[in-house]
């Protein structure tokens, strides 16, 4: 599990922001096991990943629905999507983080279409799926639902 914490508040929130990240490069993509906090650690970023990125949007996901079992391949639709795009499932909590699963398997097809790999989740949910930057930057969520 991932957690990240927004770091703005307001009545509607159309984007979302990360735990403060250094922006560092590092290894492949890591997921943290056990009670993860909010911290920078939590997301490492793409080598070679701009500093600044433009906010992304999500506007359709393909399939919305798969196994619990993870492993389908997700088709996602928006604006300002990148190669350094970051794909989670999960949701906000009360506190402002992040708790949920980084997809694999991310590729950009364009900069408004992403295909990703669902991780797996531990039972029949309904969760949000949410694209990051590298800045940190969260678009709205779209809903994707598991099933036994």
């Amino acid at each position: 599990m991932t957690r990240v914490r927004r770091r703005s508040l307001g009545v509607l929130l159309a984007s979302l922001t990360l735990c403060s990240l250094q922006l560092v490069h590092s290894a492949p993509r890591a997921e943290a096991d056990g009670p993860a906090r909010c911290s920078p650690a939590a997301l490492p970023v793409h080598p070679g990943s701009p500093t600044e990125a433009p906010q992304g949007q999500l506007v359709a996901l393909q399939p919305d629905t798969g196994p619990k079992s993870g492993g389908i391949s997700v088709t996602l639709s928006g604006t300002g999507l990148t190669p350094y795009t970051r794909v989670l499932f999960g949701s906000l909590g009360p506190d402002g983080c992040f708790t949920g699963r980084e997809a694999t398997g991310v590729v950009a097809l364009s900069d408004s279409a992403l295909i990703a790999v669902a991780p797996e989740w531990p039972a029949a949910a309904t969760v949000s799926v949410f694209a990051a930057t590298p800045c940190g930057q969260l678009t709205a969520p779209l809903p994707f639902t598991y099933v036994d």
